[in-house]
């Protein structure tokens, strides 16, 4: 008997292939790929690559080519079945056998598939035609050019007409049905068209097939976006709106957003300094935040900034925190009040969706801050409960690790409330207590701070030995903070990162301004080494002194004196 063929792919989704390699296999990342020495024969130089988000491995040497299936059959010497079934165990899932329905039911998936690239077809014609004039008046309106349109394959509904488009091109009434593209009626039992009279946007796997659509009303129509029922292609807790768009996006080292609708998407996309995907309305499922860890190790969740996106941060919170593994999190952004993604491009660009992306909370500090925020601080009572309440969500991370290091976190920031002896309203709760630990700077501390990032910019070698180091410092400046962030990420994304290439991404992303900081002639004075002709020994030293000065003492480096040796 055979496996259902969903089920092989949910099953190569549940387990990164990285994962399973890296059992046997030791795997460095090089970006969005891993390199390592081939399983399947004798070499000195990595000639091998895994690349999660595609689901397979290559080996430029041999020629070995697979997916996880694959590499257990030929490495264990497994059959089909057997390979299956140990994935399977790794996902904690029970292997679904088949029953004498599945090759029809192989069969109406196929024609569904079919029927929907057709409808796609029919509907991106009819937005070129008059009657399709107000779908492209509104796309328009929206600044969506016609290359946009054709990237994402946007369409127009036409009021009837398209059952009998697909009846020409030999499809049946049973099978569009099963593909949801039309209805019968509860009334009279007559069919219809199920999408009529809106923008349509196709909503595609991961291979770019066609399995559902949104459509968004031009009218006065109720509901204004109409999503396609579940069926032999669409299941919604499985899919993120925009995932093939995203995947080309993040070969160019842009920053991943989760956005709430189509058109945000679209617009962040457009925007050339972010890549985006959406949870096609809902609230984010196990199954998504596992597709959001293939794309990125850290993707940013972009909530409207208002009370409807406030409870959308706490929502998400509460589905992240139980999947966080090492090396994979998330940060949350939250937008002015008022304004979605396309709202803020709109009226600010590029650097105004970068400034809010900047600004993302990471899980811990949006754990400790959206938490805070429900409690008046004020009242020991309530300090209290606050406390239970951040230590009840630390309890919710599944790994043991990670909730570890949360739970030490959490307890030195408890810790250093209680002597502070502050409470602090709600007002003061996102500054004054989401970071407790971090000493702010004084106007000379501040240029220690600088000199950090001059190093980790000369030296980008230095930050994985001192990564949490790095990370624990806040110099009170969100520009000095985006910037050391930034290289931060990219060197952990990209090992292999130089001076010289780190500059480049780091000027891509609008931190012209903070780097030219940098390179003034005020910190010129004051520094008593170049970063740039020290010897990387010599640059880690310095920023070992550096990050224990920061914590402590002051004066010595604001006053032009050399670091203490």
């Amino acid at each position: 008997m055979s496996v259902p063929p969903e089920f092989i792919e949910d099953l190569r989704q549940r387990v990164p292939l990285s994962d399973l390699i890296g059992k046997r296999v030791k795997l460095v990342r090089k970006g969005r790929r891993f390199s390592g020495l081939c399983p399947f024969h004798s070499e000195k130089t990595p000639s091998f690559s895994v690349v999660d988000d595609q689901g397979f491995y290559h080996c430029f040497g041999c020629g070995a080519h697979g997916d996880a299936i694959s590499f257990l059959r030929e490495t264990d010497g497994l059959d089909f079945m057997e390979a299956v079934e140990r994935l399977a165990g790794m996902a904690g899932l029970a292997v679904p056998r088949s029953t004498p329905e599945d090759p029809q039911r192989t069969r109406q998936r196929k024609a569904a598939l079919d029927i929907l690239e057709e409808t796609t077809r029919v509907f991106q014609a009819a937005l070129q035609r008059n009657d399709g004039q107000g779908g492209a008046t509104y796309l328009q309106r929206r600044g969506l050019t016609e290359a946009v349109i054709s990237t994402y394959r946007l369409g127009y509904a036409p009021r009837s007409g398209l059952r009998t488009a697909l009846a020409a091109r030999g499809f049946s009434d049973e099978d569009m049905l099963a593909a949801g593209v039309i209805r019968r009626s509860e009334r009279d039992g007559e069919l219809f068209d199920y999408f009529r009279d809106r923008v349509m946007f196709p909503i595609e796997d991961r291979q770019g097939r066609v399995i559902a659509f949104g459509a968004r009303a031009l009218g006065d129509a109720q509901p204004k976006y109409l999503n396609s029922g579940e069926g032999p292609t669409f299941s919604k807790k499985n899919v993120l709106y925009g995932w093939v768009q995203a995947r080309e996006g993040l070969r160019r080292n842009l920053p991943l957003v989760v956005a709430e609708g189509y058109m945000d998407v679209i617009a962040i996309q457009k925007s050339g300094v972010a890549t985006a995907v959406a949870p096609l309305g809902t609230a984010l499922t196990e199954e998504q935040i596992g597709l959001l860890w293939k794309l990125h190790d850290e993707p940013v969740l972009c909530f409207d900034g208002d009370a409807a996106g406030q409870r959308a941060q706490a929502r998400a919170l509460e589905r992240l925190l139980p999947q966080l593994q090492p090396g994979k999190s998330a940060r949350l952004a939250v937008l002015p009040a008022g304004q979605d993604p396309d709202d803020l491009l709109q009226s600010e660009g590029g650097d105004g969706l970068l400034k809010v992306l900047s600004a993302a909370r990471s899980m811990i500090d949006s754990l400790w801050t959206i938490t805070a925020e429900q409690h008046d601080l004020r009242q020991p009572e309530q300090r209290a409960q606050f406390w239970q309440a951040v230590r009840d969500q630390v309890r919710q991370i599944g790994h043991g690790q990670v909730r570890g290091a949360f739970s030490d976190e959490i307890e030195a920031r408890i810790a250093a409330m209680r002597t502070a002896g502050r409470g602090g309203g709600r007002g003061g709760v996102a500054g004054g207590l989401a970071r407790p630990r971090v000493r702010r700077p004084t106007t000379g501390a501040i240029h220690r701070h600088r000199a950090i990032c001059a190093l980790i910019m000369a030296h980008p070698e230095l930050v994985p030995d001192m990564f949490e180091s790095l990370l624990f410092i806040d110099s009170g400046d969100a520009g000095l903070e985006a910037l050391k962030k930034a290289a931060i990420d990219a060197v952990i994304r990209d090992p292999d990162l130089d001076a010289a290439a780190l500059r480049h991404h780091l000027n891509g992303l609008n931190l012209a301004d903070a780097i030219s900081v940098l390179e003034g002639d005020e910190m010129k004075a004051r520094m008593p080494f170049d970063p740039d002709k020290i010897s990387g020994s010599d640059a880690g030293q310095h920023l070992h002194e550096l990050l224990q000065l920061v914590g402590g003492s002051s004066g010595l480096f604001s006053s032009g004196a050399s670091i203490p040796r």
